[in-house]
């Protein structure tokens, strides 16, 4: 056995580099630490250190800061600047003034480190470096863009540039473009540079300008698309607005068949890209030539009496006038002109109030309503709403009259109502002429030519008036005065037809439509009452026999009568009829207090509607069946 006593261990060969490689990580640990420590230090939101542009120190500067920095030091190197646009070719020479350009100068470049890491090293960078220009942008303001597009425009102008730029036309079938002519623009990346490079004071006060072939640029043909297309709609009559909506022709085009076309036509050249239009089946044009072309009916009637009475006439046919009816819609007189009062623009005249003839706010009216159903008799219209006069009118024939009274819808008023009973838009012309002609129209489109040619004949005279004698104090004696609101009207009847005639005059039918009896008003004399048995008058009775003495009239005969008593202006002849309407008999129709009121406030004519029939015309009175009637209403 080996005494191993004393026996010294070998040293580790590997122990120094052991020491080493622990001293080299400390090291790195130790600078990585620092740099860490750095890296928090400085930021990232700040330049670093020696970092400057266009002449400005921007080291330890935010973005902002160092932008707003830029952006002043620009405006005083600009500032009475002025630069040389100068292009070789033509030697021409164009001065820019720079004064104002700028609006802003920004960094291109980030700010630090784009990292936590990156950082330190930006810094460290900046800080072992002599300092670098860091890249700036320029931004003209709106007022140094107009500068230099206008100095730009002057340079090329007096250079010769040439070329032209494609161009479009639409027409009613086509597009045509007319393409542009490839020629020379400024070459804008080389003048922006040279440009900035003299703001910045880097490059030399003069800008060589250079041109380059340009071709035509193409036009932006989805957006002409856009702009043109359509998509097709009839032309229709607005209910509403009373006024018709134009047609829409639809229309577009093939937009790659127009590009290809394009490029392949030569500069200067004529490109024509057909459009596709789908044209309505009822054009604006139609429309119009349709809508009130014809005259369906007329008439004519002379105006006389008083001022009023003749203004009255004239108000209300100018609310009538221009009045439009859908196919199937109804027409009311009172709806249109009431309220019969004075601020509506109507005067007193004469008119029937309680069998007597007095002055009435709208006196007078009824002329136009009795005018309106005449024509409308005569465009074959179908009659709602109509009453006779309880007199017999004077401006057109027995028959043909409308009287109304109260205003619309008042209880106890009369009106005049028809109803569009054609397929198309009809219009209600009124108007009275400097000769005092009252003219009532009414225009639409005749689809058949037939229409109606309505009289009134077998006039006969039912009972005749008298002539009375009433006693008052305040005539002379010797004399006498008429009463003028008991003037003189005979009973009398009448029968109205409607003949229905063709477009080439041919009648079709004749139609009983009504015999009317108008009442019988007695003439009133006023007399004194001392003059009785000397003119043989019966106080009792107003009758006067044989007179001693012939009376004498006090003063001249004041008679106004509602209705003028002038000639009618043409043969009652109009269109469809409708149902007469008429109310009951008995009581007596008043205005309400403090109301208008037209110009009929007595009950009307008796009418009577025979059965439905086809008569030929006589001259003899119709038959009136179990008497005299009064016949309801009948809507």
């Amino acid at each position: 056995m080996e005494n191993e006593a004393g026996k010294r261990l070998a040293a580790d060969p590997n122990k120094g580099k052991k020491i080493a490689a622990l001293i080299a990580v400390g090291v790195i640990v130790i600078l990585l630490a620092a740099y860490l420590v750095l890296c928090a230090m400085v930021g990232g939101d700040t330049l670093p250190p020696n970092s400057r542009a266009v002449g400005v120190d921007l080291s330890g500067m935010t973005r902002s800061q160092a932008e707003e920095a830029i952006s002043d030091r620009l405006t005083q190197m600009t500032k009475g600047k002025k630069l040389a646009l100068y292009e070789p070719g033509s030697g021409v020479r164009v001065e820019l003034d720079v004064t104002g350009l700028v609006a802003q100068g920004t960094l291109e470049t980030g700010v630090g480190g784009n990292s936590f890491l990156a950082r330190g090293a930006s810094y460290l960078g900046g800080l072992l470096s002599r300092g670098k220009d860091l890249p700036v942008g320029i931004y003209f303001s709106e007022a140094g863009n107009a500068k230099v597009d206008a100095a730009l425009s002057e340079i090329s102008r007096k250079a010769g540039a040439s070329g032209q730029p494609t161009t479009y036309e639409v027409t009613e079938e086509a597009i045509l473009f007319t393409k542009g002519i490839t020629g020379t623009s400024v070459d804008m990346e080389a003048f922006r540079n040279g440009l900035r490079s003299a703001i910045t004071g880097e490059g030399p006060d003069q800008i060589t300008i250079a041109f380059i072939e340009t071709p035509p640029e193409e036009p932006d043909i989805e957006a002409i698309q856009e702009k043109i297309y359509a998509v097709a709609s009839e032309a229709y009559f607005d209910p509403e607005l009373k006024e018709i909506i134009p047609s829409v022709t639809g229309k577009d085009f093939d937009v790659e068949a127009a590009r290809i076309a394009l490029a392949g036509t030569a500069d200067g050249g004529l490109c024509r890209v057909p459009l596709q239009l789908d044209v309505p089946q009822m054009t604006t044009e139609q429309l119009t030539g349709l809508l009130f072309r014809d005259v369906l009916g007329e008439a004519v009637t002379r105006v006389t009496g008083t001022s009023d009475r003749i203004m009255n006439v004239g108000v209300a046919a100018d609310f009538v006038n221009g009045t439009i009816l859908m196919p199937g819609e109804e027409f009311s007189f009172n709806k249109v002109c009431s309220p019969y009062t004075v601020d509506n623009g109507y005067g007193k005249a004469t008119a029937y109030v309680n069998g007597l003839s007095k002055d009435t706010v709208a006196g007078g009216i009824c002329q136009a309503s009795s005018t309106l159903y005449w024509a409308s008799l005569k465009a074959n219209l179908e009659t709602v709403e109509r009453y006779a006069h309880r007199y017999e009118p004077a401006y057109v024939n027995g028959g043909l009259d409308a009287t109304v009274y109260g205003d619309y819808e008042e209880e106890g008023s009369l009106d005049f109502r028809f109803t569009n009973s054609t397929d198309h838009p009809i219009k209600i012309e009124g108007y009275m002429d400097d000769k005092r002609y009252l003219h009532m129209a009414i225009y639409g489109t005749d689809t058949t030519g037939i229409h109606g040619e309505p009289y009134s004949t077998n006039r006969v005279v039912t009972q005749p008036y008298q002539t009375l004698y009433e006693a008052n104090d305040t005539v002379p004696q010797g004399t006498t005065r008429k009463d003028s609101e008991r003037t003189g009207y005979n009973g009398v009847s009448w029968e109205t037809y409607q003949k229905l005639v063709d477009a080439e005059g041919n009648t079709i039918s004749t139609t009983l439509l009504y015999k009317t009896k108008y009442y019988v008003r007695n003439e009133v004399l006023l007399y004194n009452p001392a003059d009785a048995e000397m003119w043989g008058i019966d106080p009792a009775t107003g009758i006067r026999t044989e007179p001693v003495v012939a009376p004498v009239e006090s003063e001249p005969p004041v008679t106004e009568t509602p209705a003028p008593s002038e000639p009618v202006v043409e043969p009652p002849v109009s269109t469809q009829p409708g149902d007469v309407v008429l109310p009951p008999d008995g009581g007596q129709l008043l205005p309400p207090e403090g109301s208008g009121q037209a110009p009929e406030s007595e009950p009307p004519a008796q009418q009577e509607t025979p059965p439905t029939q086809d008569p030929a015309p006589s001259q003899e009175p119709a038959p009136t069946p179990g008497g005299d009637l009064f016949l309801p209403p009948q809507v």
